[in-house]
């Protein structure tokens, strides 16, 4: 195992999880592994497969992932290909004609391509000792991506004779009992890891100025690549159409677009031309792009499971990363519409979920925490210390801003809302304040220099300690209150704005040449162009770093740093060696 591990894919250890998957596999028995996005699901079939000999059958539901992986596995020396409806006629046939004459030790279908006769009659035919499942979660119906025609799919497993092996990122414990059932899976042949991910900052951020914010993390982090989610393809035009005039690099990716523009805008982010996408969640679903330094999402998702792994595309390099979530009560009302419109068997399901993510929007507690305790609530919690919560670190006394708060809240003589109330501290001159003569009042603008989030804040701990009262979404002072505004009483809060002009600190590998690195980049984009794979299938952000740090120029010194194998060793560190070589000539 260790042999294979380090020749073909550069790594000399098993991470946790992996080696038991393995060893199922392996000895004929099936399993179902649960292991984080960037924890190595791809490892635990692919290792096996390379044991067994034979065909490794990989069924994923997404044809990205496909591409991705294929690339990947021939950029390492490992014959693989994949068939779906992307291929043209030619393509797929001389695809099939290596199919017969055992080419191939690797082939991706997606589950739809079983529904066909021809298929599985060729499937007969060939030596399959392998069949995994990527992306399980999809085959349960509680699965928040549930993909019937993946169920099907489990219909024709007894034209097989070989074990199978399952494998996902995000499994509650009704998905996880659903895929145990459906492939018969024993208790003991499910491997669980926890879904901690070290290197991800989670952060949660109320602001009602959400392309304001968007706009300024994008341009203080220039050279990173990064996703934005929105929830609808009209919010995905409207930030292209906002990000255009100050000419931030992106591109945009949703169902709305031609297929070979969607294709073309995919190839320019996974090639490093282009640093931002901004796309719906039909973006990324199994995109292998290693080197995501943050994920956005302009919207709510409907559920923690979709989050999670739309958030888990940052980082998989295991390189420090941000995540962040902006919310607001608008999301909701979108997201119960989806699912008004969903299967009435599962609504009540979604909604429960629905009311999860909502929580996790407004929870207090580490971000990270919340979302290890909603897949495992057995696990030991501990604080990440890194995310938003985490950070909001010693006391503010907010007392003046709770006095000016409560004034203006008396002084609208009304129950108004959030926003309503927010718009009239902040001092904005929209219709809704000025047709009830808002703007008129001594207290509108009072605290115009704020942000919106900080307002928002401040309003949480003055409900939570209950000077002000909310029912049914509007807001009035509580009789309380006036202690606050005679200044008998001191209120305090937890309270340290969120900043987005600093850039993320990589702290994974100290003392990185950084002039090194990025001449390392450029010629890795260089030799992925030629070669017309994306980058990161030549070598991952982590790896170069470590050439930068270790600087090697020979393959003895190559051969140790993690990542390198021995097909990359001979294709592609000559070119590394080189730069390496030019760069200690230079400083010289």
């Amino acid at each position: 195992m260790e042999d294979i591990l380090q020749r073909y894919f550069g790594y000399k250890t098993f991470r946790t999880g992996q080696r038991e998957l393995i060893t199922y596999a392996v000895n004929h028995e099936s399993a179902l592994g649960i292991l984080p996005t960037g924890g190595g699901k791809s490892i635990c079939y692919q290792v096996p497969g390379l044991i067994r000999g034979g065909l490794t059958l990989v069924i994923s539901p997404l044809i990205s992932l496909m591409k991705d992986q294929v690339d990947t596995l021939n950029a390492s020396g490992i014959n693989a290909a994949y068939l779906n409806s992307n291929l043209k006629a030619a393509e797929e046939r001389n695809i099939m004609t290596g199919l017969a004459y055992h080419r191939y030790q690797f082939l991706y279908v997606a589950p739809e391509r079983f529904n066909q006769l021809t298929f599985r009659q060729m499937l007969t035919q060939l030596d399959i000792r392998l069949i995994a499942f990527d992306e399980a979660h999809c085959i349960s119906k509680w699965g928040h991506d549930f993909r019937p025609s993946y169920r099907q799919v489990i219909h024709y497993l007894d034209l097989f004779d070989c074990p199978f092996l399952a494998v996902t990122a995000t499994a509650t414990i009704d998905v996880k009992k659903d895929i145990q059932s459906l492939l018969n899976i024993a208790d003991d042949h499910v491997v669980e890891t926890s879904t901690r991910r070290e290197n991800l900052a989670f952060k949660v951020d109320p602001s009602f100025q959400k392309e304001k914010v968007v706009r300024e993390y994008i341009q203080s982090h220039p050279d990173d690549s990064g996703i934005i989610y929105a929830g609808t393809r009209k919010q995905v035009d409207a930030l292209h159409e906002q990000f255009s005039e100050p000419n931030i690099n992106h591109t945009i990716y949703h169902a709305g677009l031609p297929k070979s523009e969607r294709e073309e805008n995919q190839a320019k982010f996974v090639n490093d031309d282009c640093p931002v996408m901004i796309a719906t969640n039909a973006f990324g679903m199994g995109i292998d792009k290693s080197n995501v330094r943050y994920v956005i999402h302009y919207n709510m998702p409907q559920d923690i499971e979709s989050y999670y792994q739309e958030a888990g595309r940052a980082g998989r390099d295991g390189l420090d990363s941000e995540c962040i979530l902006m919310f607001s009560e608008q999301d909701i009302r979108l997201q119960q519409f989806f699912i008004s419109t969903s299967d009435e068997s599962i609504q009540e399901k979604k909604k429960e979920k629905l009311q999860k993510m909502v929580h996790y929007t407004k929870t207090t507690q580490c971000l990270q925490g919340t979302i290890i305790n909603y897949f495992n609530p057995d696990e030991h919690l501990q604080l990440c210390g890194k995310c938003s919560n985490c950070l909001k670190q010693g006391s503010y006394d907010m007392t003046t801003e709770a006095m000016k708060i409560l004034s203006c809240l008396i002084r609208m003589k009304e129950p108004v809302n959030r926003l309503v109330l927010t718009k009239v501290l902040r001092g904005e001159n929209d219709s809704e304040v000025k047709d009830h003569h808002y703007d008129l009042l001594s207290t509108y603008g009072l605290l115009k220099d704020y942000e919106t989030k900080d307002i928002s804040r401040f309003i949480d701990t003055l409900l939570f300690n209950g000077y002000i009262h909310e029912q049914n979404g509007k807001m009035l002072c509580h009789s309380s209150a006036k202690d606050v505004i005679f200044n008998k009483t001191q209120v305090m809060t937890h309270y340290e704005p969120i900043s987005y002009n600093e850039k993320v600190i990589i702290k994974t590998v100290s003392e990185v040449n950084e002039q090194l690195f990025n001449l390392l980049k450029t010629v890795r984009k260089q030799l992925a162009s030629e070669l017309g794979v994306p980058p990161f299938t030549i070598f991952s952000d982590h790896t170069l770093m470590l050439f930068a740090k270790k600087m090697p120029t020979t393959k003895q010194e190559m051969i140790h740093i993690e990542g390198v194998g021995s097909y990359k060793l001979k294709h592609y560190c000559p070119h590394f060696m080189a730069c390496i070589n030019d760069y200690l000539s230079l400083a010289r």
